[in-house]
């Protein structure tokens, strides 16, 4: 592709910042408006770009560079049933990224939910190299199909109060219970009746 020429950019700026309209990059693509810092400009500065790839996401994009700290605070004067901020994904994925740090998200309540459908769909997966912590006064597991916890090593189910297992039909077996049967018995059988 040819070297891109505009003859209508236009340039303002002093040794503070600079703003600039239709500015072409080293790449040859054109951003209708740019704006930096004088003298952190290449780590500081806000760029509209006009052209690129749209399925690469290039054309039409804004981007937003500091070194600093990014601040938003918004939503003084919106009432309660209004969201304060909202931002929306059309297509493509939503990613926060922290690499070198830690992400909090604090409020009242919190709703995390996936609304697809199918089996690679409406899933949501927590997935940590070293620990989950879940902590609160009532945790609740509701299930429509199954529920599964497994380990490859050691499984605890502690109940320093009272520990109650119901079960329509429940069957214990341990490592021996190829030879011996399952465990659980006549117990087992009369706790179906009382259910």
């Amino acid at each position: 592709m040819a070297q891109r020429k505009d003859r209508y950019q236009t340039r303002q700026g002093t040794h503070h910042s600079e703003t600039k309209r239709g500015h072409i990059h080293n790449d040859n693509n054109q951003s209708a408006y740019m704006v930096r810092a004088g003298a952190d400009g290449g780590r500081h500065y806000l760029m509209m770009d006009s052209t690129g790839s749209p399925e690469g996401g290039r054309k039409g994009s804004t981007h937003l560079i500091c070194p600093g700290t990014f601040n938003v605070i918004a939503a003084e004067d919106v009432s309660k049933n209004i969201p304060g901020i909202f931002m929306e994904a059309e297509s493509g994925d939503f990613i926060i990224n922290v690499p070198k740090g830690r992400l909090r998200i604090n409020a009242e309540n919190v709703d995390i939910r996936a609304t697809g459908t199918g089996n690679e769909k409406g899933v949501i997966i927590l997935d940590s190299d070293e620990k989950i912590i879940l902590k609160s006064q009532q945790i609740d597991i509701d299930s429509k199909v199954s529920t599964k916890i497994f380990s490859e090593k050691t499984v605890e189910c502690i109940g320093k109060g009272i520990l109650n297992i119901y079960g329509g039909l429940v069957d214990v077996a341990d490592g021996a219970t190829k030879i011996k049967g399952s465990k659980g018995g006549i117990y087992m059988n009369e706790l179906r009746f009382v259910l």
